[in-house]
């Protein structure tokens, strides 16, 4: 037997693993490694052969996909133009589907993989991946990234202009690095382009439906009481701006009450607010809401940070969270949350 000389000794393993699992391949052979990768060519019962051009990589991302399909076609292999494989230890939904867009197989070391060699298509799905704890770093789009979420909620307010980082940075008084850090990500997910006129954004709606994945993700930890009011919804928001102005406490509309304001394609019975925490007890006692283990008619969702109203406003004189805010909310609403989230996106944020 041939000794395989590569650097990328468990890929190469993985990747015949993979394809042992096709009755129709006698064998898989290495024939020599190139940059980040190595070639190769299967070998069929016929005695016919397909080449594999397999680049390996240590992490995952759109960007860097597009950037090895440009880079496979402007070199040149002593091996003959073959079918392009990424091997990594982790690939991600979005990477995965970029890699079905532009023909590219794709195989993870977990035995995760899609192929399609001539007539033969591959699809083994649904391995634990053991090395996704590793690789998932934590997001721009984490609730608790208080700096990347006013950098987002600053940039989805006209996702048609081209943002300047330093003006992001200074209007928002937070440091470069941090605006740098939603850029790069945006941007290695083909979300967004940087050219000299500032940050583009090219793909709004995949952009705020990640964002809502991870709100949603987080909701569990988020702090919220549950509530219940005698009076009707009308009545109960006309307190709500009564006690405004008669205290002076904010309590901001979001969910379906807030998204009704923006796109009213909704009837709803369940009152959704944001108000920061030290106002709690001030607006239960001047609102006569009790707070309740079931049957809630109003859901107060506490902050004790200011990030979540950032380009709130008033309409019809109630105080009103931003689109965005919303959409994230009433995204992970039952009912008819999504629609409404998606009448907002439409009308407000992608325009």
């Amino acid at each position: 037997m041939k000794a395989v000389f590569t650097k990328y000794v468990k890929e190469f393993e993985q990747l015949k693993i993979c394809l042992s699992k096709i009755p129709v391949i006698d064998r898989c052979d290495h024939l020599s490694d190139k940059k980040k990768g190595f070639l190769a060519y299967l070998v069929f019962k016929d005695a016919s052969t397909v080449n594999l051009d397999v680049t390996v990589l240590s992490r995952v991302y759109p960007s860097i996909i597009a950037e090895v399909a440009y880079r496979q076609q402007h070199e040149d292999h002593d091996l003959a133009k073959g079918y392009p494989v990424i091997i990594a230890p982790y690939i991600s939904e979005e990477s995965a589907k970029h890699c079905e867009r532009l023909g590219f197989g794709y195989l993870d070391m977990s035995g995760n993989c899609r192929l399609q060699i001539r007539s033969i298509y591959i699809n083994d799905q649904g391995h634990p991946n053991m090395f996704v704890k590793k690789r998932k770093a934590k997001t721009i789009f984490d609730p608790s990234s208080n700096v990347s979420s006013l950098i987002l909620r600053e940039i989805m307010r006209d996702v048609t202009r081209r943002w300047k980082l330093s003006f992001l940075a200074e209007t928002l008084q937070c440091s470069i690095g941090q605006v740098f850090k939603v850029k790069d990500y945006l941007c290695e997910q083909l979300w967004a382009r940087m050219s000299p006129d500032g940050l583009h954004i090219l793909k709004p709606k995949a952009i705020m439906s990640a964002w809502s994945e991870a709100y949603a993700e987080k909701a569990p930890s988020f702090e919220v009481r549950d509530c219940y009011t005698l009076l009707s919804v009308p009545e109960f928001e006309d307190k709500i701006r009564q006690i405004r102005s008669d205290s002076g406490i904010d309590c901001y509309l979001t969910g379906f009450a807030g998204g009704v304001r923006y796109a009213p394609v909704v009837r709803y019975n369940t009152i959704h607010l944001l108000i920061r925490e030290r106002n709690l007890s001030g607006f239960l006692e001047a609102s006569g809401c009790k707070q309740v283990d079931s049957g809630a008619n109003v859901q107060i969702h506490l902050l004790s940070s200011d990030e979540l109203l950032y380009d709130a406003g008033v309409i019809k004189n109630q105080l009103v969270a931003s689109p965005v805010q919303v959409y994230l909310d009433c995204m992970r609403l039952k009912g008819r949350g999504e629609e409404i989230a998606e009448a907002i996106l439409s009308k407000e944020i992608v325009k």
